[in-house]
């Protein structure tokens, strides 16, 4: 505030000092004396230029501050959503929010809106000075700023839609790129580079024509219109009714041209506030885009209570759950119970309701009717940090975080020492081939484990599930082809990882389906059948069906009708 004072001052003194020099220095042939001014307005300038320095500099300390402050808010906002929220946004469109908008947003907390007050303060000074040397020229600045204002009121209102279309169309730009880059081996695989380049090609087009248009509107129509009205309309006519003063002797030539500058004074922070209010446009719709975002209520209420010593003492009950996906019913009155210790699998087509379960057990989504309770206390009313600690999952689209290994193994358990995790790797297979790697435990990993086998990404996964040390283990087994050596490895691992914890598998292969204490059959939303594989087989029925099917087809480890991408997040089967 006070440097923009000072700044303000300076630019109102320079005129005064310019009339002083034409009106009694020149005239005086006083050479001293115009030194003298001459010294003062060189050290206005610095003094101006050096206190400028100083508010840019703490501007953009705090805007920084700011912005990672509203990142960091924004990211907790977003995955704290539930996974509703995800599967109605793209990732792209979270990406761009989350880093492209509020860097739009710096800009309003920097430059813009110091500079907007800046402005508006040199304004009002100039305004005040004019009135107080000459009444009609301060009545001639105050209908000039109205005709301007009027002007800008009229573009600002277009321009702010247009770069609202602008920023909508770079979010879907930014998402699509996204997509395609993911799916970049089958895109090649398909032969289909030249119609995704063609695609790319029209959201790029699209987007450029938009800005385009802005651009016309703001350099090419407004600008030169704006200018037409300060600089030629405006001081011209100014010129005209002093230079008639100065020849009728009623005002000094020094006087006229510091009216002159004072004019130019007054115009030029004007035109700055159209520039700045135009990037406050684009700013404030970023801002919008972003509120969108925050005002956005997480579907799941962390509402619990919080349960630290919390722990699997008896069962998990279903009792008469149902969940609608858009209208849409995807698992009615399912009503079942997990006992500690027991080993569950769930079999059924894809879109039966097997996912759609494991996703409202960890309060992913909440049942439409129905409770799912722990202990017999229902889940819903448990804290989610305190509930999902004690689980650990274990999904066949693996993901491994930027990093070492060992920080992935240690992932879901910060305070685990290394030898615990070398003693899980050990325990489960996956020590060797780490320590095969570069770097031991200590190799960084290429984006998303690239690095490594699908075998090898696999134990890990394990690995750090086992570190979790979990109430209750849930599994979605893998499918995924891989040679036989490959297979019983993973195997192996797997049931060392099951062993002695509450475990769901959703299942793929009759031999981890007949290990299972208890197998659920679910279809069209329905669970259809309960009991172990012996009981399942003497009866008639969609268990028996699937087996017969599996043991006469030509892939003797899984079932052909069994359908599972592994995709927990978001996917409602």
């Amino acid at each position: 505030m006070l440097t923009m004072i000072v700044v303000t001052a300076v630019h109102l003194i320079r005129p005064m000092i310019l009339r002083a020099i034409i009106d009694t220095a020149i005239p005086q042939k006083d050479v001293e004396m115009a030194l003298k001014l001459a010294g003062f307005f060189i050290i206005c300038l610095m003094f101006g230029a050096a206190t400028l320095y100083v508010r840019v500099k703490i501007m953009a300390r705090i805007g920084a501050e700011m912005i990672a402050d509203i990142k960091r808010k924004l990211f907790a906002h977003i995955i704290g959503q539930g996974m509703r929220f995800f599967d109605q946004n793209q990732s792209g469109k979270l990406i761009t929010r989350t880093e492209s908008d509020t860097n739009q947003l710096k800009s309003l907390f920097t430059q813009s809106s110091a500079q907007l007050f800046a402005s508006a303060l040199l304004v009002s000074g100039t305004v005040i000075v004019l009135f107080r040397e000459d009444f009609r020229v301060g009545v001639f600045a105050i209908i000039s700023m109205v005709i301007v204002s009027l002007l800008m009121f009229f573009y600002l209102n277009y321009i702010r839609s247009l770069y609202t279309k602008v920023r909508e169309k770079g979010s879907q730009l930014t998402g699509y790129l996204t997509e395609y880059i993911q799916g970049v081996p089958l895109i090649k695989v398909h032969g289909r580079e030249a119609d995704i380049m063609a695609n790319m090609h029209t959201y790029n087009q699209d987007k450029a024509s938009l800005e385009c248009r802005a651009a016309f509107i703001e350099y090419a129509l407004f600008s030169p219109t704006f200018r037409f009205c300060t600089e030629i309309g405006s001081i011209m006519i100014l010129f005209a009714y002093c230079s008639t003063r100065v020849f009728e002797g009623t005002m000094t030539v020094g006087t006229l041209v510091m009216f002159i500058e004072l004019m130019r004074q007054f115009f030029r922070p004007l035109e700055s506030l159209v520039e700045i209010l135009a990037q406050m446009q684009t700013a404030l719709a970023a801002g919008v885009r972003l509120f969108d975002i925050l005002d956005t209520e997480p579907a799941v209420r962390d509402n619990g209570e919080a349960a630290p010593e919390l722990h699997l003492e008896k069962c998990i009950k279903f009792e008469d759950v149902s969940f609608a996906y858009d209208s849409e019913v995807v698992l009615k009155n399912a009503s079942f119970s997990i006992p500690r210790g027991q080993q569950l699998a769930i079999v059924g087509a894809s879109g039966s309701g097997k996912t759609t379960c494991i996703n409202l057990l960890l309060r992913f989504y909440d049942p439409t009717s129905g409770r799912i309770t722990v202990d017999g206390r229902d889940i819903a009313s448990i804290k989610l940090f305190d509930w999902r600690r004690k689980i650990a999952l274990v999904l066949q689209e693996i993901y491994l975080f930027p990093g070492t290994i060992m920080e992935n193994l240690k992932a879901f358990h910060t305070n685990v020492d290394d030898e615990s995790v070398i003693q899980a790797a050990r325990e489960l297979g996956a020590h060797d081939f780490i320590m095969k790697q570069p770097q031991g435990y200590q190799t960084v990993l290429a984006e998303r484990g690239a690095n490594l086998s699908y075998g090898e990404r696999q134990l890990l996964s394990y690995t750090r599930a086992m570190v979790k040390n979990p109430d209750l283990l849930i599994l979605d087994e893998a499918t995924s082809s891989v040679d036989v050596i490959t297979e019983r490895e993973l195997q192996t691992s797997m049931e060392k990882l099951m062993n002695g914890r509450t475990c769901i598998v959703i299942a793929h292969r009759l031999s981890t389906i007949r290990k299972a204490d208890r197998i659920l059959v679910f279809e069209k939303g329905l669970m259809m059948q309960e009991g172990d594989h012996e009981d399942l087989m003497q009866k008639q029925g969609i268990y028996r069906e699937l087996v017969m099917i599996q043991t006469g087809s030509e892939l003797p480890g899984e079932f052909p009708e069994i359908e599972g991408n592994g995709e927990i997040k978001g996917a409602v089967a």
